[in-house]
C-alpha cells in the first residue's frame, strides 16, 4: 500500500481517500484562543506565515531560502541526522529494534546547507534532518524577524531543516503550530485513540526521547499490522507549502514527510494547561 500524492490511501483491492484536515484562514490571536485551541481537534492555518521573509525567500527560490538561513545563522554546532538512499528517507528502527537506521553527527548551519547542496541533485539522495533547532541559540533576531502572535512568548521557535526526510508518527504531550518555511509537507494525523492501532515502538531506546509507531505511514505492512488498517479510517491528512501552519493538539499522533529536496519547518510547543 502507499498514500499518493492527492492524500488517497492506494492498496492493491481498494482506494480509501483520507479525511482532510480542517482548513481555516489564518486567525486572530484571540480567534485561535477562543475557538481553535480549546477545539482540541487540528486545522491548518493557510497563509499564517506568508509575510515571512524566509518563507517569502523560499517561495521566489529556494536557494535564497538558503542563503538568508546561511547569513542569519551563527556558527554554533547542531545535531544532525544522515541515513542512506535505501531507506527513503525514513528515519528508523534498524532491523533488531534496538539500533537505528541513521547515524549522527555535528555541523553548523552552513555546513549543514552544504551538505543539502550536495545531495540536490543526487538520483538517490541521503537524507539529512537537523531537528528542533532552538531559533535563539542557532538564528540570533529569527523570532523578531519572524513573529508568532498566537503562542505564548515562551515558545521559542524551532528549526528543523532538511531534504526529503521522513519523521515517524509519534506524539507530543503539549500543544503544537508547525509552519512550512520552505519546501512542501505532507502531514498525517491520528487522534490519541488510535494508539493501540498505531503498533507503538518501546519506551527505550528511542530516536529522540518520543515512542515512535513501527508502522511506515507511506508504505504499511497491514498483513504484519493489520490493526493499521483501522488506523487509516480516523487518520487526517494535509499537505502544506511555504507560508502554511498547521495546529497540532496535544497527545494528538502525527507523521511528516518532507516532500522536496529542501525544507524548513519552524514550530512551537507550549503547554496551554499551565498557562
Amino acid at each position: 500500500m502507499r498514500v499518493a500524492a492527492n492524500g488517497t490511501l492506494m492498496s492493491s483491492s481498494r482506494t480509501e481517500a483520507l479525511t482532510p484536515i480542517p482548513e481555516r484562514a489564518a486567525p486572530r490571536p484571540e480567534q485561535f484562543r477562543t475557538e481553535v485551541l480549546p477545539s482540541e481537534q487540528p486545522a491548518v492555518l493557510r497563509g499564517l506565515a506568508s509575510n515571512w521573509p524566509l518563507v517569502m525567500a523560499a517561495r521566489e527560490d529556494p536557494h535564497k531560502a538558503m542563503s538568508l538561513l546561511e547569513t542569519s545563522a551563527n556558527g554554533a554546532l547542531a545535531l544532525v541526522l544522515r541515513t542512506d538512499p535505501e531507506t527513503e528517507g525514513r528515519f528508523h528502527y534498524g532491523h533488531d529494534r534496538q539500533s537505528f537506521n541513521f547515524t549522527r553527527g555535528e555541523g553548523n548551519v552552513a555546513g549543514i546547507i552544504a551538505g543539502l547542496r550536495e545531495q540536490e541533485h543526487s538520483y538517490r539522495p541521503f537524507a539529512i534532518a537537523a531537528q528542533a533547532m532552538d531559533a535563539a541559540r542557532f538564528f540570533p533576531g529569527f523570532a523578531e524577524s519572524h513573529p508568532m502572535p498566537l503562542v505564548p512568548s515562551s515558545a521559542g521557535p524551532r528549526l528543523w531543516i532538511g531534504n526529503a526526510a521522513k519523521v515517524a508518527t509519534h506524539n507530543d504531550p503539549v500543544e503544537n503550530i508547525a509552519v512550512v518555511a520552505a519546501g512542501r509537507r505532507r502531514f498525517t494525523l491520528f487522534p490519541p485513540s488510535a494508539e493501540e492501532d498505531l503498533y507503538m515502538g518501546p519506551h527505550h531506546p528511542t530516536p529522540a526521547g518520543a515512542r515512535i509507531s513501527m508502522v511506515h505511514v507511506t508504505a504499511p505492512d497491514l498483513e504484519q499490522f493489520p490493526r493499521f488498517a483501522a488506523a487509516l479510517a480516523v487518520a487526517q491528512v494535509a499537505e502544506l507549502s511555504p507560508g502554511d501552519a498547521i495546529f497540532i493538539p496535544r497527545d494528538w499522533y502525527h507523521h511528516v514527510e518532507a516532500l522536496d529536496r529542501f525544507n524548513v519547518l519552524v514550530n512551537y510547543w507550549w503547554d496551554a494547561k499551565s498557562e
